[in-house]
């Protein structure tokens, strides 16, 4: 499953086996050399610290929770890697000189657990190859990137209908054309037929 980081951030992170609400993610943690998700950071109540978990801990992402293995699973130590938030913003180029825009969003593979795609600050997507380098100033990207970029994927909806119904809520009716009214013509003051008094 492809997710984006976006989407990740803000979810519930639950221990399976405890039935333990941990938290709700905050940051993504990687491994900017080879392009690899090390873990999630999440918080839990107010007055909890941060905590992190190694993405072999996590058992599966539902709609709005991410599953852990166990409680146990968590670390409180100092966590590996690098904050993605810390690429997002970053202009985004080519090897070949051109400028594809500044970096919005990622796309993960959760199956390898690898950054897959970059979504770009104009909603375009374009696909991240062994060459690119996440750098501390600039995303650089293979030649030809540029025109790889494609336009970005129709989201499904999540809200209410579309939870439960599974489905898309019915289009919009374009408002019916307003009909222009005719003004009528001003017609002079009716007259005084029976001759005015005098």
């Amino acid at each position: 499953m492809r997710v984006r980081y976006q989407k990740l951030k803000g979810m519930e992170v639950l221990a399976d086996k405890e039935g333990r609400l941990l938290g709700a993610v905050r940051r993504m943690l990687i491994d900017s050399r080879k392009r690899v998700l090390l873990g999630l950071a999440f918080r839990g109540h107010l007055m909890s610290g941060e905590r992190w978990a190694k993405v072999g801990a996590i058992r599966r992402i539902g709609e709005d929770v991410l599953y852990l293995d166990e409680a146990r699973s968590v670390r409180e130590d100092e966590p590996e890697g690098r904050d993605l938030k810390d690429i997002l913003g970053l202009p985004v180029s080519s090897l070949d000189g051109r400028r594809l825009g500044g970096l919005d969003d990622v796309v993960v593979d959760t199956d390898t657990w690898t950054l897959v795609s970059l979504v770009l600050d104009s909603g375009g997507v374009v696909d991240l190859g062994p060459e690119s380098v996440l750098g501390e100033d600039v995303v650089l990207l293979r030649k030809g990137a540029a025109a790889e970029v494609a336009a970005p994927p129709l989201e499904q909806p999540t809200g209410f209908l579309a939870r439960v119904f599974n489905s898309r809520p019915p289009p919009a009716e374009a408002p019916a054309p307003k009909k222009k009214r005719r003004k009528k013509p001003a017609q002079p003051p009716p007259e005084d037929a029976g001759g005015g008094a005098s």
